[in-house]
């Protein structure tokens, strides 16, 4: 009887930094939009803005088209500097659908 090997090639990723704590709140707080430009995210991330600016007091919340779009563009130690620079205290990534 033949004998078939099989090989598991998903391996493990070591974790080396782990994300920032969730905030308690978004009352108060300056949330930024960032989108990967991808699955209607021109649509669903204004959604989104207007969703929280509705339902939470005194957000300020920075649209997208305020950063680079684009995984590749995101992903840039710039864009972390531009978040900074504008006082955010949290984003939001992706496109929210």
């Amino acid at each position: 009887m033949p004998t078939l090997e099989i090989f598991d090639p998903s391996g493990a990723t070591e974790i080396t930094r782990l994300h920032a704590p969730r905030l308690p709140s978004l009352e108060g707080k300056t949330v930024a939009m960032l989108s990967d430009d991808m699955w209607q995210s021109h649509r669903m991330l204004p959604l989104l803005r207007e969703m929280l600016e509705s339902r939470v007091a005194n957000i300020t919340v920075i649209p997208e088209t305020e950063f680079p779009m684009g995984n590749s563009a995101i992903d840039r130690d710039e864009t972390a500097d531009m978040f900074l620079a504008k006082g955010v205290d949290a984003v939001i990534v992706g496109n929210a659908s």
